[in-house]
């Protein structure tokens, strides 16, 4: 077993290092870029001015043989293809990876069309996921008056959090998100809800509720997002 997993242990790290270097190789794409942009650039210029002085053919002529444009071309175009297709494979393979991974995705951000929408899915998943009590935790808590925030959103203070029940939700974008004062998480037993905007939530979990919450989130016509 201690085989296996050290065998699994490498392959992720082999995997880790191969996704920093494709970062890091596809930085040399930009400059690549350019240089094809140009070159269509040139041919559309050439070509126009073509079209308009059929009398300058010959010179085009000289100037393709002078400077061994076609062999050139022709090599170029060669490994473009050669790549194109390359890629064509690799994009194939790529997508099963990709489906593996996002098997064990672990959070994910979703964006609603208003608050409203977005409320209703919260309390959509406090039902598919049983949930009878949040945990407010604030990010920072300095200054905040925290007895004041339980009142308003009628919860039990326990030392730095806030104790809710499902029924009070509507209140944390009455009281709260609307003040736009503090940055705030609900922790549940299932999963961790951040309010990036009363509109926008990213949600932590493991990757099974992370299924059920896009589920849900596409019957409240959510935009998920694949980051």
């Amino acid at each position: 077993m201690s085989d296996v997993n050290s065998k699994l242990k490498k392959s992720f790290e082999s995997l880790n290092k191969g996704l920093y270097r494709t970062s890091k190789a596809t930085e040399l794409y930009i400059p690549l870029s350019d240089i094809f942009k140009e070159i269509i650039k040139d041919f559309k210029e050439i070509e126009l001015i073509n079209k308009k002085n059929t009398h300058l053919e010959k010179d085009i002529e000289q100037e393709i043989k002078k400077r061994e444009l076609i062999p050139l071309y022709k090599k170029m175009n060669l490994i473009v293809s050669n790549i194109k297709n390359d890629m064509d494979l690799f994009n194939k393979e790529l997508d099963l990876g990709n489906n593996f991974l996002e098997k064990y995705r672990t959070y994910r951000t979703y964006i609603f069309s208003d608050s409203k929408k977005s409320q209703e899915y919260l309390k959509k998943l406090i039902d598919s996921f049983s949930i009878d009590e949040l945990i407010l935790k604030v990010n920072v808590v300095g200054t905040i008056d925290l007895n004041e925030i339980s009142e308003k959103i009628k919860g039990k203070k326990i030392g730095t959090d806030i104790i809710i029940l499902p029924e009070n939700i509507n209140l944390i974008y009455d009281e709260i998100l609307k003040s736009k004062a503090i940055k705030f998480r609900l922790v549940t037993d299932s999963i961790v809800i951040y309010f990036e905007k009363d509109n926008v939530l990213y949600i932590e979990g493991p990757s099974k509720k992370i299924k059920l919450c896009d589920i849900d989130a596409q019957s409240f016509g959510a935009k998920i997002l694949e980051e």
